[in-house]
C-alpha cells in the first residue's frame, strides 16, 4: 500500500533526502572550523530560484548544532523602496535573539542600556519604540552582536547565522555595507565569534556590487549552486521512494533528469504528481504526460506565467520559435526559423527581440551569438501555452 507523499515540491521545505553538495558541506565544515579557531571568514551562497539554497543553510544548521554549535537562520523578510536601515537592522537583531538561548539575567547591563534608547529586552527577543528610529544602525549593530556574544560565549564555541534571501534586502541594499563594517571591527574580529553566511541570486548580487562593490571584496569566497547531476537526481528518487509502496519505472527516473535537468525544485514537483497519478503503486507511461501538465501548470503559477507576460507580442513569436528547437540557436538561425515559420516578423530586429529576452531572463545567452530558453520546463510550458 502506498504511504503518504515523500517528495516536498514547496520552496522552503526540507527534502526528506538531502542528496549531493557533498563540496559545499565540505567546504562549511572547513570554515566552521576555521570560525573555531578565530577566523570567522563569512561568505556568500549563490543560486537562482529553487536550486536549493535554502535546503542547505537548514542542512548546514544541523552540522553545527550536531556539533553543540548555537546557530540562528533567518529568512530575510520584503523591504519597501525608502525603507531605513535601522529597519533591517532591526530585523537581524530580532531575529538572531529569537534563534538563540540568550539569557535575559546576564543582559541587565545591556538591557538597561537599550532601555535608555527605546529597546526592552523580552523573553522572546528585543522590542523596539520609536526612538530606535534614529539611531546610527551600525553602531546598535555592533553593540547588539558584541552583547549577545557576551551574554553566549560560555556555551559556545561559535555563533553561526545563516541569511537566507538577502535580495530581499534590495530596498535598502546599504545594510550590506553596515554588516561588512560591523563584522571587519576589532571589537567583533577580536572579541567575538560569529560566521555569517549570505544566500542571494546571481542577479540581486550583481546588482548590490555594482551600488557597493566593496562588499564584494568582504563576503568571498562564493558558492555557486548548481542543478544536480544525473547520478545524484536518480539517488533523490530512488531514497525518497525507499519503503514508499510506489515505484517508478526505469524511463520515467530518466525522463525526469531530461525534463528537469536536476533542478531540485522542478524534481521534487515532477515527481510529487508522478506520485500522485500513481496505479496500483507503479508510475508508468500511462501517467507521464497528465504529470507533466500539471506539473507546468504549477510552474506556470508560481514563476512562468508572470515571466511570460513580460515579453511583447513579438517577443513571445520569437520564444515560440526557440521553444520548438532542442539545442541552443544561433542569431543567424534564429532569423532563417523566423523566415520559415513566420515571414511577417521584423527580421531586422531580430538580435534587439533576442537580448531583449536575455535582460529579462527569458533567454539564456549560451556563448558568443548563441541563445537558449533558461531550461526543458520553460520551453514545455511555452510549447502548452501555444498548443
Amino acid at each position: 500500500m502506498a504511504k503518504p507523499n515523500p517528495f516536498t515540491p514547496k520552496s522552503g521545505w526540507e527534502p526528506h533526502v538531502f542528496v549531493g553538495r557533498e563540496k559545499e558541506i565540505e567546504f562549511f565544515k572547513k570554515k566552521l572550523a576555521e570560525a573555531i579557531r578565530g577566523r570567522c571568514d563569512h561568505f556568500l551562497i549563490l543560486g537562482d530560484w529553487g536550486i536549493g539554497k535554502t535546503a542547505l543553510l537548514k542542512e548546514f544548521k544541523k552540522i553545527a548544532q550536531e556539533n553543540k554549535y548555537l546557530t540562528s537562520l533567518i529568512s530575510i523578510g520584503q523591504y519597501k523602496e525608502g525603507s531605513p536601515f535601522i529597519d533591517g537592522v532591526k530585523e537581524l537583531i530580532e531575529q538572531i535573539s529569537l534563534k538563540l538561548p540568550i539569557n535575559i539575567a546576564k543582559l541587565k547591563a545591556f538591557t538597561k542600556k537599550m532601555n535608555m534608547l527605546g529597546i526592552q529586552i523580552l523573553g522572546s527577543g528585543f522590542q523596539f519604540s520609536k526612538r530606535v528610529e534614529s539611531m546610527n544602525p551600525q553602531p546598535f549593530l555592533l553593540t547588539a552582536l558584541s552583547d549577545i556574544w557576551r551574554d553566549l560565549q560560555s556555551k559556545t564555541e561559535v555563533i553561526v547565522v545563516l541569511l537566507d534571501d538577502v535580495q530581499h534586502f534590495s530596498p535598502i541594499s546599504g545594510i550590506f555595507t553596515i554588516l561588512k563594517n560591523v563584522l571587519s571591527d576589532e571589537e567583533i574580529v577580536k572579541k567575538t565569534k560569529f560566521l555569517f553566511i549570505l544566500s542571494c541570486t546571481p542577479a540581486e548580487w550583481m546588482q548590490f556590487l555594482r551600488k557597493h562593490h566593496p562588499i564584494g571584496r568582504y563576503f568571498t569566497p562564493r558558492l555557486s549552486l548548481k542543478q544536480l547531476s544525473k547520478e545524484e537526481t536518480l539517488r533523490v528518487i530512488n531514497e525518497i521512494l525507499l519503503d514508499s509502496g510506489v515505484t517508478f519505472d526505469p524511463v520515467i527516473k530518466e525522463r525526469v533528469f531530461e525534463y528537469t535537468g536536476g533542478h531540485p525544485y522542478e524534481l521534487q514537483l515532477l515527481c510529487s504528481n508522478l506520485y500522485d497519478n500513481q496505479i496500483g503503486g507503479k508510475v508508468t507511461e500511462e501517467v507521464w504526460k497528465v504529470s507533466l501538465q500539471e506539473t507546468l501548470n504549477s510552474l506556470g503559477e508560481i514563476l512562468f506565467d508572470s515571466l511570460y507576460e513580460e515579453a511583447s507580442p513579438k517577443e513571445r513569436e520569437l520564444l515560440c520559435i526557440m521553444a520548438r528547437y532542442i539545442k541552443p540557436l544561433s542569431s543567424k538561425e534564429v532569423t532563417s526559423k523566423l523566415r520559415k515559420h513566420m515571414p511577417e516578423f521584423p527580421f531586422s530586429n531580430t538580435g534587439t527581440y533576442l537580448n531583449r529576452l536575455v535582460s529579462k531572463g527569458l533567454l539564456k545567452k549560451r556563448g558568443r551569438g548563441i541563445f537558449s530558453l533558461p531550461d526543458r520546463m520553460f520551453k514545455e510550458y511555452i510549447l502548452l501555452r501555444v498548443e
